[in-house]
């Protein structure tokens, strides 16, 4: 009754995992040069517009790298170089260009969680819980939100559990947070909860279904809702 796999099927798993898990660590200047220009041969107009200028080689690889540790890939690269190339039309500051790359490919981030028309399982944080989080300390140099390492731990260790509790074989949850939170929580939350997308509310499609499983942080755990996103001019905040 045991399920016999030969060893080779074993090590190219395993190392398949490590190289998916790890795929920012092994881009580097050469690797994006010769993307952007296999790129190039049929898609020389949307290249120029983004390097050598406004981008340099240097800022998209460093771009690029976050997209790939966020779970982005790049085996398709002419979406993410066409949202590129629109974002960096108005900024060139890297968090900026990372956010809003992001927001365009909101529907290939929650296509990649469930199938298409299906409610896509979402967990939020408890009103007073997000301000928490956001309204926490910053790193001086950076300016990004630093969470409280026991707040941090108590975060982790409740998604972890509601992922536990899940059934196999269901759609990917996302915990979906202010824009401002997505990044330290996506940080905390692939060391503790790997199994649970982190978008922001932006990221999430006006016209996705969601289904609320769960809000962390409140007096009660709340029953399932199910419901469409805000209209996109009350996207923010989504905190229960």
């Amino acid at each position: 009754g045991y399920l016999v796999v030969d060893a080779e099927s074993v090590i190219a798993t395993h190392i398949n995992q490590l190289l998916s898990n790890r795929a920012h660590d092994l881009l580097g200047p050469d690797q994006v040069r010769e993307l952007l220009d296999m790129v190039k041969e049929r898609n020389a107009q949307l290249i120029e517009t983004i390097t050598p200028q406004p981008l340099s080689l240097a800022a998209i690889t460093r771009l690029l790298r976050a997209l790939l540790a966020d779970g982005i890939t790049l085996a398709h690269p002419i979406p993410v170089l066409a949202s590129l190339s629109q974002a960096a039309q108005q900024t060139t500051d890297h968090d900026r260009l990372v956010d809003m790359v992001r927001a365009d490919l909101g529907p290939l981030l929650v296509g990649s969680l469930c199938p298409p028309d299906e409610r896509l399982p979402v967990i939020t944080l408890a009103a007073e819980l997000e301000e928490m989080v956001v309204g926490g300390l910053q790193d001086p140099t950076s300016g990004q939100v630093i969470i409280e390492p026991d707040l941090a731990r108590s975060i982790g260790e409740r998604i972890a559990a509601i992922l536990s509790a899940r059934p196999p074989g269901g759609a990917t949850p996302a915990l979906i947070v202010q824009s401002r939170a997505r990044r330290p929580l996506a940080g905390l939350l692939r060391l503790r909860a790997p199994g649970c997308a982190v978008l922001s509310i932006n990221e999430l499609p006006i016209a996705q279904p969601i289904e609320v499983i769960a809000v962390v942080g409140g007096e009660a755990e709340t029953q399932p809702q199910i419901a469409a996103p805000a209209p996109a001019a009350n996207r923010e905040p989504i905190a229960a």
